[in-house]
């Protein structure tokens, strides 16, 4: 009997000093509504999805030295409560490849194409964990992309030049998990992503 009440005025003491965490972190977003956040990450949705379909011709033909430079984000958020946020993103991702006359191994160099894509979402997390110096939390994105691609040709090449035309995509992600820490005006995150942001990314952000 004296173990149970134990048991329950710790539980009761935990879930005090919860509550009381909660309240004291719901006045810092009432304080501070406004998120900016700058991320970078390795490897998206897109990249792979490129990859895959749009460029295997080419990977198998006369594309060599594949480089890829990163993801990129610039992101804004308003906090609606304290569990809720919603803004919009900016992302861009680099990648580039040489390009060669035949797949023979003293094939001519013709130039280096590099690829660009560009997304706008709107977005929404939702926090489940929320204490003074860590949060976990989820998220949501959709919107659209555009993909772009400019060749730079050899000075020497005389042949045919071509140029890929622009596409544009739907942008869609999942942030099945993502970890702020930090103090609340200032923070660090690393997140999980399925879609066009990176599969993992990590970055900065500031409350004001």
């Amino acid at each position: 009997m004296m173990k149970r009440i134990v048991v329950i005025l710790l539980a009761a003491i935990m879930s005090c000093g919860a509550v009381k965490a909660q309240e004291v972190q719901s006045e810092y977003w009432r304080e501070k509504p406004n998120t900016l956040q700058i991320s970078a990450g390795w490897i998206s949705g897109f990249w792979n999805a490129k990859m895959l379909f749009a460029w295997i011709p080419a990977a198998v033909g006369h594309s060599r030295n594949w480089d890829y430079f990163g993801n990129y984000g610039l992101q804004y958020y308003y906090q609606v409560t304290w569990y809720c946020r919603v803004g919009g993103k900016l992302n861009w991702e680099i990648d580039a490849y040489d390009i060669y006359e035949s797949k023979a191994e003293d094939a001519k160099k013709q130039g280096v194409t590099r690829n660009n894509t560009v997304s706008l979402v709107a977005s929404v997390q939702f926090t489940y964990l929320n204490r003074p110096h860590v949060q976990l939390y989820s998220g949501l994105d959709v919107g659209v992309g555009a993909h772009f691609a400019n060749t730079r040709y050899e000075a020497d090449y005389t042949g045919e030049k071509k140029q890929t035309p622009g596409v544009w995509l739907l942008a869609a992600n999942i942030t099945p998990l993502g970890v702020a820490f930090g103090s609340w005006q200032v923070y660090g995150y690393v997140e999980t992503n399925l879609g066009y942001e990176s599969y993992i990314k990590a970055g900065l952000g500031v409350h004001f």
